[in-house]
């Protein structure tokens, strides 16, 4: 069945892919982030000049850092989601989210910039407008 037999405008794949792509690279942050941890771990183990309590100070604010991280991206990419499900449903909310995903995204050069204007003109358009004013 087509868009149009749907009431969905042409444009709404430019709102809904972008922001698609943009769930994906939240789960591979969630994924990756941990990652850092091991990495960060042998470096400061490997590095003699520190004392030991500056090596343990490092770490604990590292994990601190690399948790609050995760939590953060997982906030994200639930925010994302109810984002998509919404312009999905045509809910005014769910556009105006979107528009400020994608605003804050144009800082994530190049593919998050890519994906921002891509997600801007599909947002902007009038017919995903009016779909998007429940």
């Amino acid at each position: 069945m087509s868009q149009a037999a749907l009431g969905r405008p042409e444009k709404l794949n430019w709102v809904t892919v972008p922001l698609i792509v943009l769930m994906v690279f939240q789960v591979l942050a969630v994924i990756l982030v941990p990652l850092v941890w091991p990495l960060i771990t042998a470096i400061l183990s490997g590095d003699t000049t520190l004392a030991s309590q500056d090596v343990q100070l490092a770490r604990t604010v590292t994990g601190s850092a690399i948790a609050v991280a995760e939590v953060v991206q997982l906030i994200i990419l639930v925010f994302t989601f109810l984002t998509y499900r919404a312009v999905v449903q045509g809910r005014s909310w769910g556009r105006i989210a979107a528009v400020v995903l994608f605003v804050l995204n144009i800082l994530n050069f190049p593919f998050g910039t890519l994906l921002a204007v891509f997600g801007l003109i599909g947002a902007f358009d009038p017919d995903v407008q009016r779909y998007c004013s429940r």
